[in-house]
Formats: C-alpha cells, sequence, structure tokens
C-alpha cells in the first residue's frame, strides 16, 4: 500500500466518532479502513446501504494511491517529483488533478498574503518534517537564510489553458498543506459516483461527512483538545453534507534546549510558528481549499487568523492556549452556522 505523501505534519487534529444515545443499538456504518500518506484513512459507509466490501475497498486505495502518485514528494516517481526536478523555466504539463490543487494552493497564497505558500518544501526539508528526514537540533541562521530565499509561490507561473507549471527559481513545490483534503474530496466524489451516498471519509483528521449515520442518526465528530499526551474530547459536532479540516501543532515537534519547534512554518520568516494557537478546524463543502485554509489560520495565530476568518467568511473553529488550559474562539460564520449544534465537554 502506498505510502509515499506521508504530509510533513501527519495527524494535524484528532477527531472521535461519537455515537448517539438511544433506547436500543441502532445500526452501525460499516468501516473501510487502511493507510495511506504516511496516516490512516477511515471510510464509513452508512448502514442504509449495501455493497461489496472488497470492491469499494479497492476503489477508495485506486483513488488514494493516484493522489499520492501524483502529489507525493516522497515517491521518486511522482508527478510532483519530476516538476521539482525539471529545468528552471521549463513548462510541465501536469494531469488535471495535480493542477487543480496547485491553482487553488496559489490562489489561497495570493489571498493570504503568503501565510499558505507551496514552495516551502525547502524549509519543511531543513526543519527535520520532510522527505529529507529528521533533525534534532535548529537549523544555522544563514542556512534558514538561504533556503527562505528559495520560497515564493510567485516564482511559479501556471498556465490554466495548458495546464503547466513552470518554475522561475528553485523552489521546492511541497503540497503536504492541500493535498490531503483533496484526497479526501477525492475518495466522497468516487463513492458518490457509485451511488454510496451516505459517508463519513476521514484521512488523518480531515473528513467529509455527507448524508447520515443510519436512517435515524446523523454523523457525530469529537473534536480534541490539543494535548499530546491524552484524547480528551473538547467538542462534540454534528456534520451533515459538509466536511472539516484540522490544523494543530501540538504531534509533530522536536524540542531543542527547551524550546519547542513545531512543524508548522511560517513561509513569511522561515520559522515554526511560537504563538498562542494550538489547533483550528475549519468547514466548509470543498476539501481542498478549506485544507489550505486552516494553514493560513494556524500561521497567523488566533488573534489575526479571526480576523482573517471574519474578512473572507470562513467557519472556524480556534483553541488556544492560556496559561495551562485551552481556550475557542469561534469566527462569526462559525457562531452562525454550527455554534447551536456544538456540546462542549468538560475537558479535565
Amino acid at each position: 500500500m502506498a505510502q509515499g505523501i506521508r504530509f510533513g505534519w501527519i495527524v494535524l487534529l484528532t477527531v472521535i466518532f461519537i455515537a448517539g444515545c438511544s433506547p436500543r443499538t441502532p445500526p452501525t456504518p460499516t468501516v473501510l479502513e487502511g493507510r495511506i500518506f504516511g496516516t490512516f484513512f477511515e471510510v464509513s459507509i452508512g448502514s442504509q446501504h449495501d455493497f461489496d466490501h472488497e470492491a469499494v475497498q479497492a476503489g477508495v486505495l485506486a483513488v488514494l494511491n493516484e493522489v499520492d502518485r501524483q502529489m507525493s514528494t516522497y515517491r521518486q516517481d511522482s508527478v510532483l517529483t519530476a516538476v521539482n526536478r525539471a529545468p528552471i523555466g521549463e513548462a510541465v504539463q501536469v494531469p488535471s488533478e495535480l493542477y487543480y490543487v496547485l491553482r487553488v494552493g496559489y490562489d489561497i497564497a495570493e489571498q493570504s498574503g503568503g501565510a499558505f505558500d507551496f514552495t516551502i518544501g525547502g524549509l519543511v526539508n531543513l526543519w527535520g518534517f520532510g522527505p529529507e528526514g529528521r533533525v534534532t537540533s535548529a537549523p544555522e541562521p544563514a542556512i534558514l537564510e538561504q533556503r527562505l530565499a528559495e520560497v515564493g509561490y510567485r516564482f511559479i507561473e501556471l498556465n490554466d489553458a495548458d495546464q503547466t507549471i513552470t518554475r522561475h527559481r528553485d523552489v521546492f513545490v511541497d503540497l503536504s498543506g492541500i493535498a490531503k483534503g483533496y484526497g479526501v474530496q477525492a475518495v466522497s466524489e468516487y463513492l458518490l459516483s457509485i451511488g454510496l451516498n451516505n459517508h463519513l471519509v476521514n484521512i488523518g483528521g480531515d473528513l467529509i461527512a455527507l448524508g447520515e449515520r443510519n436512517a435515524e442518526q446523523a454523523w457525530r465528530i469529537g473534536i480534541e483538545a490539543p494535548n499530546a499526551n491524552q484524547q480528551v474530547v473538547r467538542h462534540i459536532l454534528p456534520l451533515h453534507n459538509i466536511g472539516m479540516v484540522g490544523s494543530g501543532d501540538y504531534r509533530n515537534y522536536f524540542e531543542e534546549d527547551g524550546v519547542r519547534y513545531s512543524h508548522t512554518i511560517d513561509p513569511t520568516t522561515g520559522y515554526p510558528i511560537s504563538h498562542r494557537l494550538a489547533a483550528v478546524n475549519v468547514l466548509g463543502e470543498n476539501l481542498t481549499e478549506i485544507d489550505a485554509l486552516a494553514t493560513v489560520l494556524l500561521v497567523l495565530g488566533e488573534e489575526r487568523g479571526l480576523a482573517f476568518a471574519n474578512q473572507h467568511n470562513i467557519a472556524a473553529l480556534f483553541i488556544y492556549r492560556e496559561n495551562d488550559q485551552f481556550e475557542s474562539l469561534m469566527s462569526d460564520r462559525f457562531v452562525n452556522e454550527h455554534a447551536d449544534k456544538m456540546q462542549v465537554p468538560t475537558v479535565q
């Protein structure tokens, strides 16, 4: 089974699936599971459906392996690896799926002023969260400045007519902050195409929930408090015909001399984020877009991120550190569309 993409941040935010309370036990979904992109995937099919489990499992894997073949920086045979190895100034024609992800990523980079930047791969590698392997110490400032100079989405030219990408500087394109969301979306579209309209697709904490869990219950998601040591549900949220992508800094990091270096790197400074925001969840229908937007908001932090979310009408839930506890903030759209449905268990 392919392990190629292995996104630098393997599990962004864990979600726990909550069954509704009922005097009798309702039928349960069928769960197909496995590993892809260096993390887990779970595809839950509503109990309303009868289907060939092996055929659907094979179909899901075919979709995911194709995303991996196109967008992985870990696979030597991926299309993205070929893009990164192409001569500077040479236009490379890419498949429509990869081009779509590149176009969405470029547009969100523009929208966010570079808080999302898919040319950050050189910095991801330098900090030990990419295919070059782990590190245990921060890079020297001179090397960091050199890698930072090699980052910039505007060094990329996208040609919509020909679906080509041209690198005008030796940037390293890394789609870790967007391709997993696309993978969720692609699996959901496959399931819809074969009539499995009630499903929940979860890849490493990025998910979409369509239809219902069964004839009586909605899909309900428990969102973790961002605690690296134990799973504690902070919020419970029902989801219906919507996606949710989480991004967090609390699972993938290293420490040196008492300093904690997160896997989430600010493309404008070259350094891992160091603010109070521990996790953010973004809800929306386009998983590719909200995956990138979750990265934007995490990079910006709780204050600038909340302002950005409200400015751009993004439904977002922020969980940030306040002394030894966690506090939550909600964007205006999240309040209007989701707050009244959300339960808030006590966090121990």
